[in-house]
């Protein structure tokens, strides 16, 4: 059974909708700044940017970072841990490398039962299909806490974090002469993206200076200023690459999501999206999964289960440890590869194996690819491949998949960012299934999303025309046509028949959409007299044609709400309604149709 919208459409107010698209002019662009500050908040490491006005028109690699560092493993780095660490109360402690040092003493001395800590906690926005307000997130030791507020404090700590760095810089700015811009996946759906940017207002962040920007992108604009001498491959790969008419894609592989979008490079060097963004769940993160499967393999579930429990300083360093190794191996290192593991994991094996001889049980299990002696165990090279092979595999096979569209056969380059493109066996197996293609990776590949997005902060318009990812439209009802409509969905209201459970479509998946696009404009009604607001349901649908909301592949997202407080004129009244598409995030404007006065209206994509 068809859904019932709750807003009338009438087609007999329709525009030729070929004739009612034209461009915005985005409002930020109007509001004067001084400096850009962008927080890149990943899955597995996050970190912050920035650079004022004048610096960047002087050089727009001119951008400020900060130095974090972890007491446990002698760790210093641009970025910290995606981790965030709150007391009994549920008042942040700690976060990043500080808040894993903490918790981990807290679970040495059993001190962290009352406590909440939370890890590598992004992925639950693209994992989770029904994101909501309300939605909690577990924390290490199975407590709850909602997921907005973690968020939330999360980013809260990176922006105040940032505005102390300017001040020990010297640069005194007020928040009113801030542009802030938060990196984000392009593949997260609406309801991710508006959980993220409603975050970030709680966090302090005003919403008019907010800007998303898209990961791969921000990297590309990072890689196009990016001089010759710092490309770590393809030297003079971005002389080519950049210049107007060349197409590349960009591979943003991070912890936990991979990120493509494909490029052409226009007159002006501004950047024209070739194909739809995609990509999927295959960072870094696949990897260090793996590795765990193995010592579990190796050892038992059991023990290291306890050895998490009961050595959790030791266990976070084995974490940190590894994720440099994993970033060095290669398929031209030795026939073995050593890792460095805590003593107390083998202590533990042999706490709960008395009688077994870890040598005997490798011999038994792995013949000669494993050797473990005290705090070393040594892979054979090809077993310690494996543990990377799943996720290259699915990247590999995904890029083949694309590179088969007609629309990106011709590209001749990848360029290759994200903390997991670091690893070299990633950049030598994409190397050697794409010979014909010039591989790109910039010397600082880890951070070329966050420097990015205070290029991208200070130049809104880099991007001009992406790719929609999906239909968008609104549900309402239309005008009944028997060549179109089935029977069973047919209406009378104040003697008009009509189709109910339309999909009104505003624009279509796999359409080119310039940046600031007002898609066609479409007029809805009150369904009552005494309404005071008009909720317009938006859908989705991966159907570039779909005839009603409940089809396969149809989705409701959520609302954009129309607020219409004067009921004088009863059930004549209307809006006119506009999306703006194009952009990281879509827009949209109501006007009344008698007034044409613009109505204050908001999108609730999270119930």
């Amino acid at each position: 059974m068809a859904q019932k919208p709750v807003g009338r459409h009438d087609t007999s107010t329709h525009v030729d909708k070929t004739k009612t698209k034209c461009i915005r002019i985005r409002d930020l662009k109007d509001i004067p700044y001084t400096m850009v500050a962008a927080i890149d908040f990943g899955s597995t490491f996050s970190g912050y940017a920035f650079s004022t006005k004048f610096e960047h028109n002087l050089n727009p690699l001119k951008v400020y970072n900060t130095t974090w560092t972890a007491n446990s493993g002698n760790l210093m780095s641009l970025k910290t841990s995606s981790c965030i660490l709150f007391d009994k109360s549920q008042t942040v402690n700690s976060f990043g490398f500080e808040a894993e040092d903490k918790y981990a003493d807290l679970m040495q001395k059993n001190e962290h039962k009352d406590w909440f800590f939370f890890r590598r906690f992004k992925m639950t926005l693209y994992e989770e299909k029904e994101i909501s307000r309300s939605m909690k997130l577990k924390s290490s030791n199975g407590k709850e806490m909602t997921a907005m507020k973690v968020f939330t404090c999360s980013i809260r700590f990176l922006k105040d974090h940032l505005l102390d760095s300017c001040k020990n810089r010297g640069v005194d700015v007020s928040m009113s002469e801030i542009r802030w811009v938060l990196t984000i996946p392009a593949i997260w759906n609406d309801r991710a993206k508006q959980f993220m940017r409603e975050c970030a207002v709680q966090a302090g962040i005003p919403g008019p200076q907010l800007i998303m920007s898209l990961e791969a992108e921000a990297a590309a604009l990072f890689c196009k200023y990016l001089p010759v001498t710092e490309m770590a491959k393809g030297e003079g790969g971005n002389v080519s690459v950049f210049k107007p008419g060349s197409q590349y894609l960009v591979l943003d592989v991070g912890g936990g999501t991979v990120d493509i979008t494909v490029h052409e490079v226009q007159d002006d060097l501004k950047l024209k999206e070739l194909y739809m963004a995609n990509g999927g769940e295959w960072g870094g993160i696949m990897v260090d999964t793996e590795f765990m499967k193995l010592l579990s393999e190796i050892l038992g579930d059991q023990v290291v289960k306890k050895f998490k429990e009961e050595n959790q300083a030791d266990y976070l360093e084995l974490q940190r440890t590894f994720e440099v190794k994993k970033r060095s191996i290669s398929s031209t290192q030795g026939s073995k590869i050593t890792f460095a593991l805590p003593i107390s994991l083998l202590d533990t094996f042999e706490q709960m194996n008395p009688n077994v001889d870890i040598s005997q049980r490798l011999k038994s299990k792995f013949d000669k690819d494993i050797t473990w002696n005290l705090d070393k165990m040594r892979l054979d090279k090809n077993l310690a491949k494996k543990l990377y092979s799943k996720s290259v595999k699915t990247i590999i096979d995904h890029i083949s998949d694309l590179l088969r569209k007609p629309e990106i056969e011709h590209i001749k380059a990848i360029l290759l960012v994200g903390g997991y493109s670091e690893c070299p066996l990633l950049q030598e197996e994409i190397e050697k299934k794409f010979p014909k293609k010039r591989l790109i990776i910039p010397k600082e590949a880890g951070l070329a999303v966050l420097q990015g997005a205070v290029i991208n902060g200070h130049e809104l318009d880099a991007i001009t025309e992406r790719i929609s990812r999906l239909t968008y439209g609104v549900g309402t009802n239309m005008p009944f046509d028997s060549k179109i409509h089935d029977e069973s969905r047919k209406f009378t209201d104040e003697g008009k028949t009509l189709c109910n459970g339309c999909f009104c479509v505003h624009v279509k998946q796999g359409e080119q959409v310039p940046v600031g696009l007002i898609g066609s404009t479409e007029r809805y009604w009150v369904m009552e007299k005494d309404q005071t607001k008009l909720p317009v349901l938006v859908y989705t649908s991966k159907n570039p044609n779909p005839t009603y909301i409940d089809e396969d592949d149809c989705e409701n997202i959520g609302e954009f709400i129309v607020e219409m407080t004067n009921t004088d004129r009863g059930l004549h009244r209307g809006v006119d309604v506009e999306f703006t598409f194009g952009g990281a995030e879509i827009e949209v404007t109501a006007y009344d149709i008698h007034s044409r006065e613009e109505h204050k209206a908001y999108f609730n994509f999270l119930g």
